[in-house]
């Protein structure tokens, strides 16, 4: 079976050049990644919380994995959006992986010491094949 993909372009406010890149892929039966890639700010944050919940709401959904490997920049807001993605996955039963790569968002989640508080894995792959078990 091929997987699934989805792929969507997102803009933070008018006139704002920032781009998000989203694609959305379902690898297995209950397992989909987001890839997520670009810039994680309060520009972006909220469009990217809804897809990110519509994906989270999907029937006979058992594992999700937020590749962010790509994401260049990320604020705070980036922190406030997974911590809210693990309140929801866990109050689902969903098991969350976060591929935080090792740019911006590892640098992020080291310097507030929250590294730990999500089941990070070196790659997409990797959480995949550990989803699947």
């Amino acid at each position: 079976m091929t997987p699934r993909t989805a792929d969507d372009a997102l803009t933070g406010h008018a006139g704002s050049s920032r781009t998000l890149r989203l694609a959305v892929e379902w690898p297995a039966c209950g397992v989909v990644v987001v890839r997520i890639g670009g810039e994680v700010d309060l520009s972006t944050v909220p469009r990217l919380a809804e897809l990110i919940r519509q994906r989270l709401t999907a029937a006979a959904l058992r594992s999700v994995v937020l590749d962010l490997s790509e994401v260049t920049f990320a604020s705070s807001a980036a922190v406030e959006l997974l911590l809210h993605v693990q309140r929801r996955a866990e109050h689902r039963g969903i098991r969350l992986f976060v591929v935080p790569g090792e740019g911006a968002l590892l640098r992020l989640l080291t310097i507030t010491q929250l590294r730990e508080q999500f089941v990070c894995r070196a790659t997409a792959a990797e959480a995949v094949a550990e989803a699947r078990r």
